[in-house]
């Protein structure tokens, strides 16, 4: 029987491990131990979960008395999903690299039965937030070259590799690329982003337009439902094959907002824009612009009051608001480079599974969302 330690427990993808080990028998996960800064957002019945909050910059020495208390000390697997967010690219590095030493080294002092340690990056890995000369070719894999210059993933990765060798455990990592999944919070979830989004526009009768351009409307993204994450993440921690290994995990099938799209506004009943997407400028560098022709920021900042009278109307969360990203739902619609990677390294441990973005990722969030009351049911 194996101990789960979750760091990042209250964010899209800590909540959807939870949510899949809770599914497990007791017999294969005796204990399931959720970190985070703050209390659980969401309701989680099992037992099994012992929830203990904790701020990762605290000194080592406060983290490592709370993952005690927690009962870390049995904990025989880690799954790592915990995050801040910062503008600049050294802040981003600095901050992330003192909260993951942080959690490994506490981790190493406290869980003495641990075994493998899985952190989950992304598809950042292959320069995907920078395009242009940064991308990685096509298709992306894990031993694809890193791109020039700074990237918190790298030194992340190669901090586990260290640790982990150090103290005789196996490391996995994972890359994600958009994660659909459900919190409570502003954690980039782009599926909670359009919901907020399709229902003002039903709410203002106005149609849902494609914030880029049709070349975006039309390339290939890979989406990673949470859920599959989650399982793909629990079967790799579990099967020797994976360890000591990278690997990306997406639905499995290729997307377009072309696709997409439509679906998304059929299920809030709000009509397209026609065109659905408008054609780029002619002087934009395809491949490396990011160029977003409505802005869904502005459209928000517009529309402030109106969105407001909405969550007081329908009585929704007063904080549904909140859990925008607005410049993230931008910025996944605008870029005018695919998100390409392949499965191959997943397929080759033995993961067959594939699942619908729209019905097992987006469908699934818009539906939990209204039982949230995040939006109007």
């Amino acid at each position: 029987m194996s101990t789960a330690l979750v760091f990042g427990a209250n964010g899209v993808s800590g909540i959807a491990l939870l949510q899949a080990l809770s599914a497990s028998s007791d017999k294969e996960w005796k204990k399931i131990i959720a970190i985070s800064r703050r209390p659980p957002v969401l309701d989680h019945d099992d037992p099994r979960v012992v929830f203990e909050s904790v701020d990762l910059l605290a000194p080592k020495d406060e983290v490592v008395q709370k993952l005690r208390h927690a009962g870390a000390a049995e904990a025989t697997h880690t799954f790592f999903y915990a995050y801040i967010a910062k503008e600049d690219e050294q802040e981003l590095i600095d901050v992330n690299r003192k909260l993951f030493g942080n959690a490994m080294e506490a981790v190493a002092e406290v869980s003495k039965q641990m075994k493998v340690f899985l952190l989950q990056t992304g598809y950042k890995y292959y320069g995907t937030h920078k395009g242009g000369e940064n991308l990685a070719s096509y298709p992306w894999k894990a031993d694809s070259p890193r791109h020039e210059g700074g990237n918190f993933y790298y030194v992340q990765e190669d901090m586990l590799k260290d640790e982990c060798n150090k103290n005789g455990w196996k490391w996995i990592v994972t890359r994600p690329n958009f994660i659909l999944g459900v919190t409570k919070g502003n954690f980039m979830s782009l599926a909670t982003t359009v919901a907020l989004y399709a229902s003002g526009c039903k709410a203002l009768n106005q149609p849902l337009v494609f914030p880029g351009s049709s070349v975006s409307y039309k390339l290939e993204y890979d989406q990673s439902t949470a859920a599959n994450n989650a399982a793909f993440q629990i079967f790799a921690a579990t099967t020797e094959k994976a360890y000591n290994r990278a690997f990306n995990i997406y639905d499995g099938k290729t997307e377009t907002f072309v696709d997409l799209w439509p679906k998304i506004a059929d299920y809030f009943g709000v009509k397209l824009a026609s065109p659905p997407a408008d054609d780029p400028p002619s002087s934009a560098n395809i491949g490396s612009d990011v160029v977003n022709l409505h802005s869904v920021p502005e459209w928000a900042k517009n529309h402030k009051s109106d969105l407001e009278k909405l969550v007081k109307e329908q009585d929704l969360d007063p904080d549904a608001l909140k859990y925008a990203t607005w410049d993230f739902l931008d910025f996944a619609t605008s870029r005018t480079w695919k998100d390409r990677a392949t499965l191959d390294e997943a397929r080759s441990i033995g993961w067959t599974k594939t699942v619908d973005s729209f019905e097992d990722g987006f469908k699934p969030v818009f539906e939990e969302l209204k039982r949230l009351k995040v939006i109007p049911a």
